[in-house]
C-alpha cells in the first residue's frame, strides 16, 4: 500500500511539473501574432517573416540583435528607440529590412549609425535629430530616402548615396547645417520640398551621369534648366538667374546667406516655400544679407517663407503676380516700403509679420483674402526659449501702422478687424475724376483748334487781298507800260 502511495504521489508530482511553462529566452511568449513578448531589453511583436522590435525598454544596449531564438529580427517599428539615449555606435543588423518612422527620432547620444545592407525602407522621420552623427552611409539595396528622414543631424558632415536611391523625400536633410558636400546618385530622379534646405556649410555638389539633374556653377537644376533645386552656401554678391528658368523651388537658395541682390528673369512663374530664406544664425534669428530683388513681369507666385528673414529694403512686386505666401516676408526688418500691385487676390497669414520699418500699406482692391496678422503685428521677445532652443516671443500690434484702402474691399475688412488705422481711397471715383479730366483737356484742346483755325483763316484772307492788290498793281502797271510803248511806235512811224 505505501509502495502504492508512493508512486501515486510521484505520478501526481510529475503530472504537476509537466504543467510549468518551460523557461526560454523570453519572459513571454506570443500566442498570437498581436501578442506582445519581451526579453528584459526589447518588446517584439511577429510579422511575416521574423520579429519586429516595437519598444526599447533597456538603459543602456551595445548592439541590436540579428536573431531572437533563432528567428530574425526584420523590422525595427515606429518609435520603437525615440528618445533613448543609451547608444553610441548604433549598428543596425543586416537582417533588418524596414525601419519604420521616428524609429531613432531624438536618439542623440549615438555617434555612428551603420544602416544594413538589406534595407528597403526608412520611415519619415526615422532619425530627426540624431545630432551627434558626423557620417550616413545609405546602402545600394535602398531606393528611397523617407520625409524628414535625418532632419535636424546638424553635425552630418558626409552623406554617400547608395547608387539605387531613386526618391528624396521631403525635408529629409533639412537642417544639417553641418552637411559639406552632396554626392548625388545618377539614379535620383525625384528630390523632395526642402529636402536640402538650410545646408548652411554646403560649399560642393555632385550629381552622376544623371538624367534628370544637372549641376552649374554650385547649382542643381533640372536637366531642362527649367528648375532650381538647390545651392552652395559660397555664392555671394550679385545673383542674376537665367532667363527660361521657371520655378525656384524650396529652400533653393536657403544657404545662400551672403548673396545681396537677385535678378530674376521674365521667364519665372513660381518661387517655392522657403526659397531665399535663410533663419538659424544671427543674433535676431536671421542671417540672410538679401537687400534687393529684382522681381520681372511673368512671376505669379511667391511661396510660403520664400523671403522671410532676409535683409531686403524695398519691395516692388510684379503686375502679373496673383498670390503671397504664408510668412513670405515675415522677419524682414530692413524693410520700408512696399508696393502691392493690382491683380494680387491672395495674401497668406503674417505674410509680412515684424517687419518693423514698414509702418504703411497700400493694398489693391483685387485682393480676396488677407490671412491672420499678415500686416500690422510685429513680435515681442518674452526672455525665455522653446523646447527647439528658438527664442520665444508674442505676436503684438505694431503702433502707428496705417492701411490705405479701398470702399468695400478685404483689406478695409482686415483693417476695422484688426482695429488698424487706414484711409479709403476709392478707385473708381479716381478714374472718373481722371476721366473726367482727360474729357476737359480734350475739349479745351478741340476749343483752341478751333481759335486757331479761325485766326489762320483771318490771317489767309488778309494775305490773299494782300496778293491780288499786288497782282492788280502789276497788271495796272504793265497796260500802262504797254500804251506808252504803242505811242512811241506812233511818232517813230510818222517821222
Amino acid at each position: 500500500m505505501k509502495l502504492k502511495r508512493l508512486i501515486s504521489a510521484a505520478g501526481a508530482a510529475l503530472l504537476a511539473i509537466s504543467a510549468i511553462p518551460v523557461n526560454t529566452a523570453f519572459a513571454d511568449q506570443p500566442q498570437s501574432v498581436n501578442d506582445i513578448l519581451t526579453d528584459g531589453a526589447f518588446e517584439y511583436v511577429n510579422v511575416e517573416g521574423g520579429y519586429k522590435i516595437t519598444k526599447c525598454t533597456a538603459t543602456i544596449i551595445t548592439e541590436i540583435p540579428a536573431l531572437r531564438n533563432g528567428v530574425p529580427i526584420v523590422e525595427i517599428g515606429e518609435n520603437a528607440f525615440a528618445g533613448f539615449n543609451g547608444i553610441t555606435d548604433l549598428t543596425i543588423p543586416d537582417s533588418v529590412k524596414t525601419i519604420g518612422a521616428k524609429a531613432f527620432y531624438g536618439c542623440t547620444s549615438a555617434k555612428t549609425i551603420t544602416l544594413p545592407r538589406n534595407i528597403k525602407s526608412i520611415g519619415d522621420g526615422a532619425f530627426v535629430g540624431c545630432t551627434g552623427v558626423e557620417s550616413i552611409t545609405l546602402p545600394d539595396s535602398l531606393t528611397e530616402v523617407g520625409d524628414n528622414a535625418f532632419r535636424k543631424c546638424d553635425h552630418v558632415k558626409e552623406v554617400k548615396f547608395g547608387d539605387n536611391i531613386a526618391k528624396i523625400g521631403d525635408y529629409a536633410f533639412y537642417e544639417c547645417t553641418s552637411l559639406e558636400k552632396l554626392e548625388l546618385p545618377a539614379s535620383l530622379s525625384e528630390i523632395g520640398e526642402l529636402a536640402f534646405g538650410e545646408l548652411l556649410s554646403l560649399n560642393e555638389i555632385t550629381v552622376g551621369k544623371s538624367e534628370n539633374f544637372a549641376v552649374d556653377e554650385g547649382i542643381l537644376t533640372s536637366k531642362d534648366k527649367k528648375e532650381i533645386y538647390c545651392a552652395v552656401s559660397t555664392l555671394s554678391g550679385s545673383l542674376t538667374i537665367p532667363e527660361g528658368t521657371a520655378v525656384i523651388k524650396s529652400g533653393a537658395f536657403s544657404a545662400a546667406a551672403a548673396v545681396e541682390e537677385v535678378f530674376l528673369p521674365k521667364s519665372l512663374s513660381t518661387i517655392e516655400n522657403g526659397a531665399f530664406s535663410c533663419q538659424f544664425t544671427g543674433e535676431l534669428g536671421y542671417c540672410s544679407l538679401l537687400k534687393k530683388v529684382k522681381f520681372s513681369n511673368g512671376l505669379q507666385t511667391i511661396g510660403d517663407n520664400a523671403f522671410a528673414y532676409t535683409s531686403i529694403e524695398s519691395l516692388d512686386l510684379p503686375a502679373t503676380l496673383t498670390s503671397i505666401g504664408n510668412s513670405a516676408f515675415k522677419g524682414c526688418y530692413a524693410l520700408g516700403k512696399v508696393i502691392i500691385p493690382d491683380g494680387v487676390e491672395s495674401i497668406g497669414d503674417k505674410a509680412f509679420l515684424a517687419c518693423d520699418k514698414l509702418n504703411s500699406v497700400s493694398v489693391p482692391k483685387s485682393v480676396r483674402s488677407i490671412g491672420e496678422e499678415a500686416f500690422g503685428y510685429t513680435v515681442d521677445y518674452t526672455g525665455e526659449t522653446n523646447e527647439d532652443g528658438t527664442k520665444a516671443v508674442d505676436i503684438v500690434k505694431k503702433s502707428g501702422f496705417k492701411m490705405s484702402v479701398s470702399s468695400g474691399s478685404e483689406a478695409k475688412k482686415y483693417a476695422k478687424d484688426n482695429d488698424i488705422s487706414y484711409t479709403v481711397k476709392d478707385r473708381n471715383l479716381l478714374k472718373m475724376a481722371f476721366i473726367v479730366l482727360c474729357i476737359a483737356l480734350l475739349a479745351a484742346a478741340v476749343v483752341f483748334g478751333l481759335v486757331l483755325m479761325s485766326r489762320n483763316r483771318k490771317t489767309a484772307t488778309l494775305a490773299q487781298k494782300k496778293i491780288k492788290k499786288i497782282e492788280k498793281e502789276k497788271a495796272e502797271e504793265a497796260a500802262y507800260k504797254t500804251i506808252i510803248d504803242d505811242s512811241k511806235d506812233i511818232n517813230n512811224s510818222e517821222k
